[in-house]
């Protein structure tokens, strides 16, 4: 018992790593609760308002129709030098999608953004971290 909670407790502290939240000012959230436990590890003392702008945006997208319905939302609020992390199913997800990192990449693009790292975050998704070009 006491193993899986330390191990549980060490990836929550991989997430907000990963997504380099250790220098963020502040975070914003976009269609969380389709992965409310990931929600739940980011450092809520980051969380902006919902209109607000933030250093560091994360959206999450279940399939393209979810990524063009939030993604200019996503980008209105990204600061200049921000990262926008697009969290995506993975093809081995349960759940079935019809996006993955190329044609997330390839959409970001169209919108003046480029894909500069992907992340796993858990078994099911993976997000993708974006930057202005």
């Amino acid at each position: 018992m006491s193993t899986h909670l330390k191990a549980h407790s060490m990836s929550e502290k991989m997430i907000a790593e990963k997504m380099y939240l250790k220098t963020a000012k502040s975070l914003a959230i976009l269609n969380g609760e389709v992965h409310p436990s990931m929600v739940a590890q980011l450092p809520s003392e980051l969380l902006v308002g919902d209109e607000q702008q933030a250093e560091v945006v994360l959206m999450f997208a279940l399939n393209q129709k979810e990524l063009e319905k939030w993604f200019p939302l996503a980008l209105a609020r990204l600061g200049e030098k921000g990262s926008l992390w697009v969290a995506f199913l993975k093809q081995s997800a349960a759940k079935a999608t019809d996006i993955s990192r190329e044609s997330i990449s390839s959409y970001a693009r169209d919108q003046g953004v480029t894909g500069v790292a992907t992340i796993s975050v858990d078994l099911d998704w993976s997000a993708l971290r974006l930057k202005r070009l």
